[in-house]
């Protein structure tokens, strides 16, 4: 299909929109009906390298812009996206087949997180430091470090974002965005919309193009001093790769095999209920969702049953139909790799309980599968599944053994325990090796904690006042307040 017989998303560069002169672009399919429903142009080095100088040059004017100011304008921001949830949700169901009140949901989650940065912005607090020397006064300033290249996923393509763009924007940094090639619709919607408000052009540009390409061009350049990207650990890897050439900053938050323990004096209708949700929500395409359940024996039969049973009720289908509980898998590739997960699963023993194959022939649609008798031999305990898949296994009346098994992965991001007894929950909390324990429930996290993965799960935290800081510089200023002859004050070290 040549490029004009549909439209093409414009990129976001210097507040203005970009179609791109690279004559190349990127189609973006509907993943429920298999349908070319967008494009958007490859950034060439020159756009890219035009996208950081207007960050650059715009930097200078919103990191001395007060805090109060930088923060009403974030608010006006997030006022102008809620009003305009319905439009951005349709192309968000679209580009990536979530169903459309999940998808509003999202964006929702995007305006609560963005505005929570708002506030923060005016509570940014420098120190000062007992001095060893009369007449020397010593205090610290905490500033903003400059260009940031986020990376943002597709399977929270919004909401990651804002994870973000909001610290980045209190704190006095401006951003380029590469959003994924899977999702690239939306980014540029809600960047046009803070350029409307009055964000100053450049503060948050948006460019396009493939991620070993032109993501990894953006982090290389000169000007950027942190990438932060949410995605695979081999995503992680080259992003890192290519910031240690500058000496950048990174936050990395990638992937999760995430372990739950569910023990033998448990809640087991809640657990049951909280499992389901936490594995199949947004069809099992989300970092923290559970992976892998060490269950008991002697409560083993029953909770797999009760979660197989749960799992047969849920609707997966196309994100625009009444009723639908989950959509598709993101494309074709997401679809192969859970299907040769379960093959792998049932070729070394593994029970299918529920599910276990695709749905349909059109669309990248997989039935919501809990797979029973597993072990540490099957690529579903190992790796990361990203798909609706949950393995169970059986264990004995050894809780630490138990704890082995949840810690036996590269991965540390979430983890997940059930259990009435105080002691037993205490040390869940203790032992288990993630970046966030939820216990006796789960949930979605909060936007003042923070949230971010141990081992090879990533680097740094996002979420809460201490994802500020790591969008900020630590400045020392040694300063002298004696008087010379004239009884004027010297400033010897700014």
């Amino acid at each position: 299909m040549a490029p004009g017989t549909i439209e093409v998303t414009p990129m976001i560069i210097d507040g203005k929109p970009a179609k791109g002169s690279s004559g190349k672009f990127i189609d973006v399919y509907n993943p429920s009906t298999e349908e070319l429903v967008g494009r958007v142009p490859v950034a060439t080095p020159e756009e890219i390298d035009a996208a950081v100088k207007s960050s650059h040059a715009a930097f200078k004017i919103w990191r001395d812009m007060p805090a109060a100011e930088r923060g009403a304008l974030m608010q006006k921001f997030v006022n102008s996206v809620r009003a305009r949830v319905e439009d951005i949700g349709r192309v968000l169901t679209t580009e990536q087949g979530k169903p459309f009140p999940q998808a509003k949901g999202e964006i929702n989650g995007f305006c609560t997180v963005v505005e929570y940065y708002a506030q923060e912005a005016r509570r940014i607090h420098g120190m000062v430091i007992q001095s060893d020397i009369r007449d020397k006064f010593v205090y610290v300033l905490r500033q903003p470090m400059g260009v940031i290249a986020a990376i943002p996923p597709w399977n929270d393509p919004l909401h990651l974002l804002s994870r973000m763009i909001g610290p980045a924007f209190a704190a006095g940094c401006t951003v380029v965005a590469k959003p994924s090639s899977d999702t690239p619709l939306t980014a540029p919607m809600v960047a046009q919309i803070a350029s409307e408000v009055g964000f100053p052009p450049g503060v948050f540009n948006v460019i396009t193009g493939g991620g070993s390409s032109v993501g990894e061009a953006l982090v290389r350049h000169p000007l950027v001093r942190k990438a932060a990207i949410t995605g695979s650990v081999a995503g992680g890897i080259s992003v890192m790769k290519a910031a240690a050439e500058g000496i950048k900053r990174v936050t990395l938050e990638l992937g999760g095999q995430c372990p739950c323990i569910v023990w033998e004096d448990a809640d087991l209708e809640k657990a049951a209920e909280a499992l389901t949700f936490q594995a199949f929500r947004s069809c099992g395409q989300v970092c923290n969702r559970v992976n892998r359940v060490y269950v008991h024996e002697k409560v083993y039969d029953d909770l797999v049953k009760m979660v197989a049973e749960f799992a047969k009720k849920i609707v997966a289908g196309d994100g625009f139909k009444e009723g639908v509980d989950i959509g598709p898998l993101i494309n074709r590739k997401q679809l192969e790799w859970v299907e040769s997960q379960v093959k792998d699963a049932v070729a070394k023993g593994a029970k299918v309980m529920s599910g276990g194959a695709r749905l349909g022939d059109r669309g990248f649609f997989f039935a919501p599968t809990v797979l029973a008798d597993c072990n540490h031999t099957m690529e579903v305990m190992r790796e990361e599944t990203f798909g609706p898949l949950l393995a169970f296994m059986k264990v004995g009346g050894d809780l630490e053994q138990a704890f082995e098994y949840a810690n036996d992965t590269v991965f540390g991001l979430s983890a997940y325990f059930f259990s009435r007894d105080a002691r037993n929950c205490y040390l869940a909390a203790q032992r288990m090796e993630a970046g966030s324990v939820w216990i006796n429930d789960i949930h979605g996290s909060f936007v003042q904690a923070p949230y971010g993965g141990m081992k090879m799960s990533g680097i740094g935290r996002e979420q809460g006042s201490l994802a500020i800081d790591d969008y900020l510089e630590w400045k020392t200023v040694y300063q002298e307040m004696s008087y010379d002859s004239r009884g004027a004050r010297l400033c010897v070290h700014k």
